[in-house]
């Protein structure tokens, strides 16, 4: 109990302001919706790589696990790590404030299959239900990309949680391919995980995350 109200009172400043930023959170996630739709321009970076890529549905299931996973990380660390998450929260709206920016200047589309056949696989349903409800614009970059490569970088700044950071990066590494087998993304909008990674190294250095280790 005294090391509970040691913590409180070293930081229950930081956690008047992680509640600001958690409102940030949430009110950057909100702009994607704002943007994703067709502008006077489009365009459509697919390759023959990207032609060549098959669909694969079953990859439906990590595909859409990304927000739960993003925001219990972002839970922990608003409870338990609160400087970690100030740095996080912080990343995570430069990372929504530049991909919304680039959507507004530069509209992006990838082309969808079209034989897909309803019914033939709850798997199948499933993408055609993702089809439906997000249209195929704001593509690069990529913000599924980002925002789990995000997450895993955060989980790597305590040396205690990296049997977790391992698992956290494998499921980026599994979104990230998800993102091109079921035909939401092309390679190039990968891009967004390294967008990520840069704007983690940056918030890692000006909130000073080595004390944290």
């Amino acid at each position: 109990m005294d090391n509970f109200k040691r913590f409180m009172r070293q930081n229950w400043r930081r956690y008047l302001l992680n509640l600001v930023l958690a409102g940030g959170v949430y009110g950057s996630s909100t702009w994607y919706a704002m943007t994703n739709h067709a502008t006077a321009n489009v365009h459509i970076l697919q390759t023959a790589f990207d032609r060549w890529v098959p669909v694969i549905p079953q990859f439906i299931v990590p595909y859409n696990w990304l927000e739960p996973v993003l925001y219990f990380s972002l839970l922990f660390f608003f409870v338990f790590h609160p400087k970690i998450f100030t740095a996080f929260a912080v990343a995570f709206i430069a990372l929504e404030a530049i991909s919304n920016g680039v959507y507004i200047v530069f509209q992006t589309q990838v082309p969808r299959p079209t034989n897909l056949v309803p019914g033939s696989s709850k798997y199948v349903d499933e993408l055609l239900e993702t089809y439906k409800t997000d249209n195929p614009y704001n593509c690069f970059p990529s913000l599924h990309c980002g925002l789990s490569a995000l997450a895993a970088s955060f989980w790597w700044v305590k040396r205690r949680y990296w049997p977790v950071a391992w698992l956290m990066t494998l499921f980026a590494a599994v979104t990230i391919i998800a993102t091109q087998v079921l035909k939401q993304h092309v390679i190039v909008d990968t891009v967004g995980s390294l967008l990520a990674v840069v704007l983690f190294l940056v918030a890692y250095r000006i909130f000073d995350l080595k004390t944290e280790v």
